[in-house]
């Protein structure tokens, strides 16, 4: 058996030159046309002699580049090590690396498992983030929240900050986790309404979510109190009174959300225009992420807890536009989409190190 080259030369109309074709036959010792096996059509050179002679036709024909047109090889494809890949993948826009993972994954042909398995060790990660950054971890007197702001370079003072670049950092924990409507992408410091008549003061949203609606999502801290530290002698009976910071946390949303207009242009993280022609502004929903209702009425048997506990919800309950979820609670929704284990219900009372041992497997 043995592999038959054939290289025809078709004239370019274009600048003269020869583009040379190749064609690869199998055949046996007798000069008998070997036949593919059912839709095999691979023709491997098997013998070393083979691949050696493939190479030696590809040189000679390099020898006559006036004549030939072998394409611009050598400026189109380079050998790179892997860390280098890395560091060039780095620096490219969110839209460049999807589109190139994505190539990728087609050509190699991951199924959906092996696709989940490569998110989960980053996935896994970012819930170790969210569970230390909740509960105030640390480690060697450095708390989990001033660990990542070193880590990533965050400039800006206070919590805030830090849970806003960890969100948009693993944007799949609001994208898949807010209401029940996918949010595609998450765009950063959004500007929503107008500056007054000194150029000042336009209202500016922490997060814009983007997919066939828009979504404005308003992040305070997981510190951040819910309600009064003690009822107050004017609440009524079954009731507690909301902090201040609370409140006006959910005003601003409020006006927010009556402040943003399809009129006005929104620009993304890559510096392009947002088309709210196609990512369109109707009445849209809003989202604040605030509190930590584990840490500040648990779900235990106590009355100010339980009347804290209906408070709250009868509140969330009653506002239509406007969804308030609490830090600990976006949490466990995270916690589901990354383990298959459910979340056990005393998980916010375990001892951390044991929590994290043996929930999130952390050795």
């Amino acid at each position: 058996m043995k592999t038959i080259l054939k290289v025809t030369f078709f004239k370019s109309t274009t600048d003269n030159k020869y583009l040379p074709r190749l064609e690869f036959r199998k055949q046996d010792n007798q000069g008998n046309l070997k036949l593919s096996r059912r839709n095999d059509v691979i023709i491997n050179f098997g013998q070393g002699d083979e691949a050696r002679a493939f190479w030696k036709v590809i040189h000679f024909l390099q020898g006559f580049k006036d004549l030939v047109d072998l394409g611009d090889f050598h400026s189109k494809y380079q050998a790179v090590s892997f860390d280098s890949y890395l560091v060039e993948f780095k620096s490219k826009s969110q839209v460049d690396k999807l589109s190139e993972l994505y190539a990728l994954t087609e050509n190699v042909k991951l199924s959906k498992n092996e696709i989940k398995k490569l998110l989960l060790p980053q996935r896994r990660n970012a819930i170790h983030w969210f569970y230390a950054f909740l509960k105030d971890l640390g480690k060697d007197s450095i708390k989990a929240l001033d660990g990542y702001r070193v880590k990533h370079g965050i400039n800006e003072n206070g919590d805030e900050a830090i849970w806003h670049h960890f969100f948009k950092s693993n944007e799949w924990i609001l994208g898949l986790n807010v209401d029940i409507r996918f949010i595609r992408d998450l765009e950063t410091k959004q500007k929503v309404g107008n500056p007054n008549s000194k150029g000042v003061g336009s209202p500016e949203i922490d997060l814009l979510g983007i997919s066939y609606f828009t979504t404005l999502i308003e992040l305070k801290t997981s510190k951040t109190k819910i309600f009064k530290e003690s009822k107050t002698t004017r609440a009524r009976a079954n009731t507690w009174d909301f902090t201040s910071d609370f409140i006006e946390a959910y005003s601003q949303v409020m006006a927010q959300r009556t402040e943003i207009s399809g009129d006005k242009d929104f620009i993304d993280d890559n510096g392009k225009i947002i088309d709210t022609k196609i990512h369109r502004i109707i009445d849209p929903k809003a989202v604040l992420v605030v509190g930590n209702r584990n840490e500040e009425f648990p779900h235990i048997r106590n009355k100010d807890f339980d009347v804290k506990t209906d408070c709250f919800e009868r509140f969330r309950r009653d506002s239509r536009n406007i969804e308030v979820i609490t830090f600990d609670e976006l949490f466990e929704r995270a916690f589901h989409i990354v383990f298959t284990e459910k979340l056990p219900k005393n998980w916010y009372e375990m001892e951390p190190e044991n929590f994290k041992r043996s929930v999130l497997r952390v050795s």
